[in-house]
């Protein structure tokens, strides 16, 4: 690796007195070297580590599986496999940072290990699990990581007069750490009056952005915005009083005298968890002599490209802000009283949950399991394009440029809805912090007798809530949550009868705050309950929805953050508040999202992630003419179609380039496909499905592209979802486009709300020499859409996939099927500014009596029309082939079917 200039941002944060920790380990970080490089050119003095930090580093990739094996094979528990995997971690880690602790006369250069956090409460076995980490790692400059609470404290004073060094965990309160400083002076008192050197070390974690989440939401409706995320750094502030009052006067000057070192404060949790806050506050704001600030490697990166480092910002006075949160009712001695007790059990869930991922990884390697992804790609074809792109990602540092933001990966510095758009990177971390506050609301909507939550939204903002209602299944106990994406009259009438509306909440998700489907639809349901209690807003800051809500008293408002597009909102408040609603496990979807992030950080290694090699192949394979990614996906995460579609399509489909994602067409033999496909099988790891397994064989087998990725059960949906986000963003890096925009999904609203103007009729159907025309130009590359103006149901589901079925084996071309106006929001982008590949068919449907929108002068029904007939227009002005045909009576299934045997007769 290319020694680089030492960066000055990180160097200037060094010498203000602050040294800099990563709170992050992973075998790829020391194994590449990656930690030595941080060392010698981002002033890095030291690592952190905890459970959730090894739950993701272990199960977000296979770097350890070797070790895991070997543990497994000598018998080894979980929980002992788990030891011996972090230990030898620690010990390279020390040995990296070894130097530092040797150049600052053994005063830096830690690394710390965390015992269990289930012994948080024990003050006994705590001691005896430091004991016994101290001993096996064998190592000058570890730190033993030991929480502040009321049992952890005298294992402190313990462990430092034993000569071990503490990183004392999990304080948050002023009066919490005075305590624990205490007990390190105890510690040392003890040694010295026995005549034992006292040259121990001691860093005291006081956690930061916590303290804003907690407060933040507290001070929620109480009219003092302008003290939102000033508590953290206050509250930090009076603790870096204290510990100058404690260790700078007579108390410790005894032990200063003899050669004694100061407890250093630690600031700990200083990722920003509020996305409208600047991403390095808790750095510039806590500069200070003798203080660590340990930051995750986003926060890191961050710092060291903007970080502004002016003065020993931690000694400013704390209170005026202290005692202003004290006059609007913050209690803070409460608000650090309950974020101990709930600290705790933010570290014993990842643990229990990092104990099951080595479980399940034992029984894999134990049972010879294949690995989570295979490829077979053509060898001389595409294979050797992915291989060289690939080195190419490697020399440009393609994952470290997204990580970094860093908008030139897509185009020149400075376009639109690229830099502030990648707020999806580290929106798992922020929702962790938001968990408590979703179950509890969750659980007090639940408690009222609520029984149906019904999501009005579309695209981005009901995709995902989707797959995870058909994914997750019914909730015993929790409401049924109902998505509603459509303006079919007939959908309208059907979501309206199956709930009962004086028990239902209905949710009102637009990024934009001013689709025109989710406000018709919310229009319709405030005329029938015109109760504010019974209404929630998803939204982001300043749209008008955030002020309609406002005005007609909606229960709750959440404010997402706006620089996650719509596409990649899945896993923020647009995808976990409805799943948090039908008692979904938000909490599993959330951890394993953070596997994913964890394994796409990979950048530092040789090897690539998952994710980005996803998108490289996705990319490459469709340079080549294997445009049409066709997903095969196992039970139970079948819907997931419906998401990534959106995601695909939307992301690349522009300048006449893109991916075409075919979702839900029925599985066929090898010679009903062209030479444009590439098939990816979600193949579910624990019971998959024999008969696809043997059809996605031969398709491997016929040389046709097939990767193949592992997948679970519905927890895992958060995993694939990052994934996913993450292979697209790279895609587009190999595509040359900017995955980020919908440059032509305008096209269509405009289209509407022209057509709504002017009062423009239907066009008349296509005849038969038309529709002739439209099914004897398919054939690779060309691919067809259908999409239907009807009400969904499963009924036309099946109807539809019998027509692709048809169309397929008939002319070998990839079809593809959306309900209208859902596909608008979705791959309509890549109709348009995709290749222009695509025919199209448009299918119309109208059941029973129209739906009015009060304060509109039109029905469901008309505005459905109107987005039909503006499709069709915009996609005939592209010069694409598109035709119309309406479907008559009252069963639409039926009568598709029949045209279904019109079009045989065609073809």
């Amino acid at each position: 690796m290319a020694t680089q200039q030492v960066n000055e941002r990180l160097a200037a944060l060094t010498a203000a007195g602050t040294s800099v920790w990563l709170d992050q380990i992973k075998r790829s970080l020391l194994s590449s070297g990656e930690l030595q490089r941080l060392v010698e050119e981002d002033s890095l003095r030291g690592v952190t580590s905890n459970p959730t930090i090894f739950n993701q580093a272990i199960l977000g990739s296979d770097d350890y599986d070797d070790q895991l094996a070997e543990a497994a094979h000598e018998g080894l528990d979980d929980r002992g496999i788990y030891q011996e995997l972090a230990i030898r971690d620690i010990q390279d880690a020390c040995d990296v940072l070894r130097v530092v602790y040797d150049e600052s006369g053994g005063k830096d250069g830690f690394v710390s290990l965390e015992v269990d956090p289930d012994l948080a409460f024990d003050t006994g076995r705590t001691m005896e699990q430091a004991r016994e980490y101290w001993e096996r790692v064998d190592r000058p400059n570890l730190m033993i990581k030991i929480p502040g609470t009321k049992e952890g404290t005298p294992a402190i004073e313990e462990m430092i007069y034993e000569g071990r060094n503490i990183n004392v965990t999990l304080l948050f309160g002023v009066e919490e750490y005075a305590q624990v400083a205490e007990a390190y002076i105890r510690g040392l008192e003890r040694r010295l009056e026995e005549g034992k050197s006292v040259d121990i070390n001691s860093v005291a974690s006081f956690f930061v952005s916590r303290v804003d989440s907690e407060v933040d939401k507290r001070l929620e409706g109480t009219g003092h915005d302008d003290l939102l995320g000033k508590a953290g750094v206050a509250n930090a502030r009076a603790a870096y009083q204290r510990y100058e009052e404690i260790f700078l006067g007579e108390r410790f000057a005894a032990l200063r005298d003899a050669g004694a070192a100061v407890q250093r404060p630690l600031w700990a949790s200083t990722g920003v968890k509020n996305p409208a806050y600047r991403d390095v506050m808790y750095v510039e704001e806590l500069v200070g002599p003798n203080t660590v600030n340990t930051m995750p490697m986003a926060t890191l990166l961050a710092a060291g490209d903007h970080a502004e480092i002016s003065g020993a910002a931690a000694k400013e006075d704390p209170a005026p802000v202290l005692k202003a949160l004290a006059d609007a009712g913050i209690d803070m001695v409460d608000v650090t009283d309950q974020l101990l007790r709930e600290g705790v059990d933010k570290f014993v869930e990842p643990m229990e949950k990092l104990l099951e991922g080595i479980g399940a990884k034992r029984e894999a390697i134990v049972t010879q399991r294949p690995p989570s992804i295979e490829a077979s790609l053509p060898d001389d074809d595409v294979e050797p394009r992915v291989a060289q792109r690939v080195k190419q990602a490697a020399q440009e540092d393609v994952a470290r440029r997204i990580w970094r933001k860093d908008d030139t990966l897509w185009g020149p510095a400075g376009q639109p809805e690229v830099a502030n758009r990648l707020g999806w990177l580290t929106v798992a971390e922020q929702m962790r912090e938001q968990l408590d506050d979703l179950r509890a609301f969750a659980q007090s909507v639940r408690d009222e007798g609520v029984k149906d939550v019904v999501l009005l939204g579309m695209g981005g903002s009901s995709l995902a809530p989707e797959v995870i209602r058909r994914s997750f299944g019914e909730q015993a106990g929790w409401p049924s949550l109902h998505v509603l994406d459509s303006t079919d009259a007939g959908a309208v009438r059907s979501v309206q009868s199956a709930i009962d509306l004086d028990h239902a909440l209905f949710l009102v998700s637009t990024k934009s705050g001013g689709t025109i489907e989710t406000l018709s639809l919310f229009k319709h349901f405030w005329s029938l309950r015109s109760d504010g209690n019974a209404f929630v807003a998803i939204t982001d800051p300043g749209s008008g929805l955030e002020k309609l809500a406002s005005e007609h008293g909606f229960r709750r408002t959440f404010l997402n953050d706006p620089d996650i597009g719509g596409r990649y909102s899945a896993l923020s408040f647009f995808g976990l508040v409805p799943a948090a609603l039908m008692g979904a496990d938000v909490g599993a979807i959330l951890h394993a999202a953070g596997v994913a992030e964890q394994n796409c950080q990979s950048f530092e290694s040789g090897d690539v992630s998952s994710g980005l090699w996803l998108g490289i192949a996705w990319g490459e394979l469709a340079e080549a003419g294997r445009d049409k990614l066709t997903y095969v996906i196992d039970a139970p995460l079948q819907s997931f179609g419906l998401w990534v579609e959106q995601l695909i399509a939307e992301s690349t489909g522009k300048q006449g380039k893109g991916i075409l994602p075919v979702v839900d067409e029925p599985l066929g033999d090898p010679d009903v496909y062209s030479g444009d496909r590439t098939f990816l099988h979600l193949r579910h790891a624990d019971a998959p499905d024999e008969a696809t397994d043997a059809k996605v064989a031969a398709l491997r087998e016929a040389d046709h592209p097939v990767i193949v990725r592992e997948i679970g059960g519905p927890d895992d949906l958060g995993r694939i979802f990052f994934f996913a986000e993450f292979a697209i963003a790279t895609a587009g890096w190999v595509l040359g486009i900017n995955p980020f925009d919908q440059p032509n999904v305008q096209e269509a609203k405009d289209a509407t709300s022209r057509v709504l103007a002017e009062g423009a009729e239907d066009p008349a159907d296509a005849t038969d020499d038309e529709l002739r025309s439209l099914l004897g130009g398919l054939g690779a590359p060309s691919y067809l859409a259908v999409m239907g103006y009807v009400e969904p149901s499963a009924d036309f589901d099946a109807a539809v996939n019998e027509l692709r079925q048809v169309i397929r084996n008939a002319t070998k071309s990839a079809t593809t099927f959306g309900y209208g106006p859902r596909f608008l929001h979705s791959t309509g982008q890549l109709h348009k500014g995709g290749p222009p590949t695509g025919r199209f068919l448009q299918l119309v449907h109208d059941s029973g009596p129209d739906v009015d929108i009060p304060d509109a002068d039109h029905g469901f029904t008309r505005l459905k029309h109107a987005q039909a007939i503006g499709d069709l227009e915009t996609l005939r002005a592209h010069d694409l082939p598109a035709e119309r045909v309406t479907l008559e009576g009252d069963d639409p299934a039926a009568a598709l079917r029949a045209l279904t045997e019109r079009l045989k007769g065609l073809m």
